[in-house]
């Protein structure tokens, strides 16, 4: 099993993080209202492309696969902080609850109820939300949408490479070019957040045995620089754009993206190497998956303050709520600090959870 690790690669992960915080975030007359960060939640393809890329690299082309130690290794890597924020949301639904019985407060939707039904709960447990139709896949924290798709993914990987052997590339790309291909035709076969999930996944792995084969032949610093800007030209451009199938230009951008970061020859590589952008990118997924709890227990708090004073802090507009101070000097300092917490709130969980059963992993 390969364990060095692609550094520019870890440094987007965590800068795509909170790219999707921002996005989760709508606070009037900040950055947070820009188009790029408005439509960041296409960075979860890129979650998936990177993951497909570095699973094909750890595990793809071993001599011998253990299915246990595989999956075990894979649970512990994503479950244990899955299970802590899922159970912060039953928490936060239980006190919702007692505010409701106690008449100190009303909701609109009641607690335990629609998207936090007793199914739900089940299914967010299970990581089974987002692969049917008949449940609703952003319940409770909702970036877990991903988790759900990806432990399962790893599971599909490890069939590949025990029934495709040799020949798991070719299965590789056809489950990625027959998911984007479903994709665009706009299929109901298969629920859209499994589509995207094979799509880039697969189109991940698939990369990566392209790359293995082409590492060594890396381009000048000066072709790579160049390179590396337009692949960010790319990306940028396609996210703020109005194009139709715009989630499927991001992907394939994505595709040609991580194995051309992964050679790191550019200067854009170079910055992505240092220290601070790599700490961003080991507390990723954590802060992945604590922003929206952040984020959550915020405009709980504001609403609270609401119903008590005359103050008007939290709206909505267009099924999105939105925090607005009245201010737009104290709406960007918000931003700021939420962003502070969040990482702060990330080193946490990433050294009491993530660290400990990684720990526990290499000890078992």
């Amino acid at each position: 099993m390969k364990t060095e690790r692609f550094e520019a690669l870890d440094a987007f992960r965590g800068l795509c993080a909170l790219f999707v915080m921002l996005y989760h975030m709508n606070v009037t007359d900040t950055i947070t209202e820009f188009s790029f960060f408005r439509n960041s939640k296409i960075f979860v393809e890129f979650f998936f492309v990177l993951s497909g890329f570095v699973l094909a690299h750890v595990y793809a082309f071993e001599n011998k696969y253990d299915f246990k130690k595989y999956i075990k290794a894979r649970f512990l890597r994503l479950y244990p902080l899955h299970f802590v924020m899922f159970s912060l949301f039953i928490v936060l639904q239980l006190v919702k609850l007692l505010l409701y019985n106690l008449g100190i407060t009303s909701f609109e939707v009641l607690p335990f109820s629609e998207k936090s039904s007793i199914l739900n709960i089940a299914t967010n447990l299970l990581l089974l939300q987002s692969w049917t139709p008949y449940t609703y896949h952003l319940s409770f924290n909702a970036p877990s949408w991903s988790i759900s798709i990806e432990f399962y993914l790893y599971i599909l990987l490890f069939i590949s490479f025990l029934i495709f052997r040799k020949y798991k590339l070719i299965s590789w790309v056809l489950i990625s070019s027959t998911s984007f291909i479903l994709l665009y035709l706009d299929s109901k076969l298969v629920v859209r957040p499994v589509l995207s999930g094979l799509s880039c996944f697969f189109g991940g792995a698939s990369v990566y045995a392209i790359f293995r084969q082409i590492s060594d032949k890396k381009p000048s610093y000066f072709w790579g620089t160049f390179i590396e800007i337009l692949l960010l030209i790319g990306i940028g451009t396609t996210i703020v754009s109005h194009l139709p199938y715009k989630n499927i230009f991001a992907s394939v951008f994505f595709l040609f993206t991580v194995p051309f970061f992964a050679l790191e020859v550019g200067f854009i590589s170079k910055l992505l190497r240092k220290h601070f952008l790599q700490c961003l990118g080991k507390l990723s997924f954590s802060i992945y998956m604590t922003h929206f709890f952040i984020i959550f227990c915020s405009i709980w708090f504001f609403k609270i303050i609401q119903h008590f004073t005359s103050t008007s802090i939290v709206y909505q507009s267009n099924s999105h709520i939105y925090i607005d101070f009245g201010n737009i000097l104290i709406n960007n300092i918000f931003v700021i600090f939420s962003i502070i917490v969040v990482i702060f709130v990330s080193k946490i969980t990433h050294k009491y959870i993530e660290l400990p059963f990684q720990r526990l992993y290499k000890r078992v």
